[in-house]
C-alpha cells in the first residue's frame, strides 16, 4: 500500500508559521504601548479609589480666622496659596491632594492644575478644579513620571495663579 504525499501539508505549515508570526508582532506591539502609556503617567492601573468629595469644610485654617503675629498687610486681601504635600515625597501613581485658595476667583469657576518640570514652560496638568467660596479648591491627583516636578493652579482666564510646589515623585 502505498501512501500519497499530502500536498496540503506545505501550505498547512506556511500558515501555522504566518500565525505564529502574527501572535508575536502583536505581543511585541502590546508590550510597547503598555510601556509608553506607563511612562506618560495614562494607566490608573493599581490605584487606590478617590474619596467621595465632601461638602463639609476642610480643617484647614482662613488667613483671616486665626490672628498672626507677622506685621499686618498694607491690603486685608488674602493671598493666593497652595497647600504643600506633607513630605514634599510621594511614591509613582500615588494620589496626592492639591489645595489652597486662590481669592481673586469665583465660586464655580474652574482652575487649572499645571505641572513644571526642570527649568522647562508650565504645561497643562490634565486635571482642573472648581473653586468654591473664597477662591478655595482641592482635588487629589497622581503622576508616574518621576522625579522633581512643580505644581501650581491657574485661572486661564485671568492668569492669577496660586504659588508653586515642588513635589518629588520617586
Amino acid at each position: 500500500m502505498t501512501s500519497e504525499p499530502d500536498l496540503r501539508h506545505p501550505a498547512a505549515r506556511a500558515f501555522g508559521w504566518m500565525a505564529l508570526l502574527g501572535v508575536a508582532i502583536g505581543v511585541a506591539i502590546g508590550l510597547f504601548s503598555a510601556g509608553a502609556l506607563t511612562a506618560t503617567g495614562v494607566t490608573s492601573a493599581d490605584l487606590p479609589p478617590l474619596a467621595a468629595p465632601t461638602s463639609e469644610p476642610t480643617s484647614e485654617p482662613t488667613p483671616s480666622a486665626t490672628p498672626t503675629t507677622e506685621a499686618p498687610q498694607a491690603d486685608n486681601t488674602p493671598k493666593p496659596r497652595l497647600t504643600p504635600v506633607p513630605g514634599n515625597r510621594v511614591a509613582p501613581g500615588e494620589r496626592f491632594p492639591i489645595q489652597g485658595v486662590l481669592p481673586t476667583v469665583k465660586s464655580g469657576t474652574v482652575l487649572q492644575v499645571e505641572v513644571k518640570d526642570g527649568d522647562g514652560p508650565w504645561d497643562d496638568f490634565p486635571v482642573t478644579v472648581t473653586a468654591r467660596d473664597g477662591g478655595r479648591f482641592e482635588t487629589q491627583i497622581y503622576t508616574s513620571r518621576t522625579g522633581e516636578r512643580k505644581f501650581r493652579v491657574t485661572d486661564k482666564a485671568s492668569g492669577d495663579s496660586t504659588p508653586e510646589i515642588t513635589v518629588t515623585i520617586g
